[in-house]
């Protein structure tokens, strides 16, 4: 015992002077001395206090793992995780083992919820592969927990500090050093967690370090989908989204969340999709078109929840929804998403059962053979509704084509959607593929969403067609405004034009009969205004915005599809403002 006691002791005295050598060296490489003169000759600092600083960033920065620390945290991790999701469903890690043998793995998940942390350590410390140190926002490194998250790998880091030259020298020297010992590296690519269910642009700063680090191997990017039935953070996310104050992180916080072990929260699916191989002498200004790789197969890799079915239907339901009606629609959404690519759980369950455990987790309610969706519920829902919004904007835009359009054919439904294509590829990061319309309208016609009469297509009138159709005209009327705000204030700051877009869209919402919380997030208009200047429709001069050419026949476009209402209301709301 004694002697187990002094080999412990001996073997942690080893790591901290091994860690303590780590930071001594950071602190003496020449480009780090640099910038430290750099900041002490700016600020009027005295070399030895910015020096300090260092010192200290570093400390807080570098993770102290521990692998006993990991084996210890497994079996109550475990049983966290167990019995909050009954149904875990793992899939693609098999083969990351014969992967790390020949390349650097760097995990790059959607962020979810808090849980991701726990969920991703798990699955991989399950399988037996080696923990990746984790970038983690200084906000988690709490009292006591934070020294823990450490040792279980954390990397603690500012959410924001390119603009802090010395930061950020010491964090690329850190990346760097972590990668040429062959650790593995994990960071969530949208930089925060999405409070509305949808994608968030990714977050470039971190990728562009680990591409542009000096590595023994060369890199594979692996993107990480991660879905629930019920996500733990999403009431706090619909707290924010109504206005009120984000609550900060703190250790009572965490004790706090510890009453969600009672709840009945569904199932848990993590995916790793298709990894994207970066070559030892790949471009490294390449950065933002490999962020969107990953982006796109990590929409490709979305498993389908019960919860995210059911909620992308709801938006096409009156008041008082007979249960069979919604039965019959999952079922068809369900076939819609299979011939589409876009995996439901394996285990997956009879329509009427994902009803009824909705209904038990509080996600709806049942009455008399009727669902029931009260005002907090349906704010809820939209989260998980936005999760599956990429994979039906496309069926949606069909849908409302062939509704609206007076003259509905196969060639000009087929031209339109081939014009469109690139705006909602960009927004809800897809691939542009030309035959997708063709596909897709084969599809339509096959399940009875869509039929034809006379050469033209008309859809047929359910549930499910009613959803998507509606999905496709609230996604369609944020870009029209957009592109109706920039015809009527030329040389507009992109900031400008997102908060005016932004509060527009908000001012309509109400014309909707269920939350659109992807109306008050400017960042997801970014990429779409991204888009138009690839397509020469934008020119910026001096970060004012202006139209590159005429955009009349764009608003051409957007009138026929769109309500009148709403767009004279948008007319009238300009005029005011």
């Amino acid at each position: 015992m004694l002697t187990t006691l002094r080999n412990f002791s001996a073997s942690a005295h080893a790591r901290r002077e091994q860690e303590r050598r780590l930071i001594a060296e950071l602190l003496a490489d020449p480009r780090l001395r640099q910038a430290i003169d750099a900041t002490a000759a700016k600020s009027g600092e005295p070399r030895l206090n910015v020096e300090r600083q260092a010192h200290q960033h570093l400390e807080r920065i570098t993770a102290r793992y521990r692998h006993s620390v990991v084996k210890m945290l497994d079996p109550l991790f475990s049983l966290v995780l167990k019995r909050l999701y009954r149904r875990m469903e793992i899939s693609g890690l098999d083969r990351l083992k014969s992967l790390n043998q020949e390349y650097q793995l760097i995990y790059l998940p959607a962020h979810r919820s808090h849980i991701d942390y726990m969920l991703i350590s798990w699955a991989l410390f399950q399988q037996g592969l080696p923990l990746p140190r984790i970038a983690a926002g200084e906000n988690l490194n709490l009292p006591l927990v934070g020294a823990l998250l450490k040792r279980g790998g954390a990397v603690f880091l500012r959410r924001s500090f390119l603009d802090d030259p010395l930061y950020t020298c010491l964090v690329r020297l850190y990346l760097e050093q972590l990668l040429s010992n062959e650790h593995s590296f994990e960071v969530f690519i949208e930089g925060q967690r999405s409070r509305t269910g949808r994608l968030l642009p990714p977050r470039l700063g971190l990728l562009s370090m680990l591409l542009e680090s000096k590595t023994p191997r060369p890199l594979a990017l692996l993107p990480i989908s991660i879905n629930y039935d019920l996500c733990l953070d999403n009431r706090t996310y619909q707290h924010e989204l109504a206005g009120r104050p984000k609550r900060s992180e703190s250790l009572w916080g965490v004790i706090s969340s510890a009453s969600v072990l009672f709840k009945r929260c569904g199932g848990a699916y993590l995916k790793v999709g298709e990894p994207v191989f970066i070559a030892e002498n790949s471009d490294s200004n390449a950065t933002l078109d490999t962020a969107r790789q990953v982006m796109r197969r990590i929409n490709q890799a979305t498993i389908a929840t019960e919860a995210a079915r059911i909620a992308s239907l709801l938006p096409g339901a009156k008041q008082n929804l007979p249960q069979a009606e919604l039965e019959q629609a999952v079922a068809d959404l369900s076939r819609l998403l299979q011939q589409q690519g876009t995996d439901l759980p394996r285990r997956d369950r009879a329509p009427g059962a994902m009803i009824t455990a909705m209904s038990r987790r509080g996600q709806l309610s049942l009455s008399a053979g009727n669902v029931l969706v009260c005002e907090q519920q349906s704010a809820e829902l939209s989260y998980y509704r936005n999760n599956l919004t990429h994979a039906l904007v496309l069926p949606g835009l069909m849908i409302l084509l062939a509704a609206r359009l007076p003259k509905p054919g196969r060639s000009t439904i087929t031209r339109l959607m081939r014009a469109l294509q690139p705006y909602l590829a960009a927004e809800f990061t897809l691939e542009v593929d030309k035959d997708e319309p063709v596909r897709l309208r084969q599809t339509l016609l096959q399940l009875g969403l869509l039929r034809e009469d006379k050469q033209q297509l008309h859809p047929h009138t359910n549930l499910l067609t009613r959803a998507l159709f509606q999905l496709a005209e609230t996604v369609l009327l944020r870009q029209y405004l957009l592109v109706r705000i920039i015809t009527q204030q030329p040389q507009v700051k992109e900031l400008q034009l997102c908060e005016i877009t932004t509060a527009l869209a908000r001012h309509l919402q109400s014309w909707y009969e269920h939350p659109l919380p992807e109306y008050a997030d400017q960042r997801q208009l970014r990429p779409l205004i991204e888009c138009l200047e690839q397509q020469q429709l934008l020119n910026r001069n001096d970060q004012r915005l202006s139209a590159a050419r005429d955009l009349t026949p764009i608003l051409r476009v957007g009138r026929k599809l769109l309500p009148d209402v709403l767009i004279q209301e948008s007319e009238r709301w300009l005029a005011q403002h």
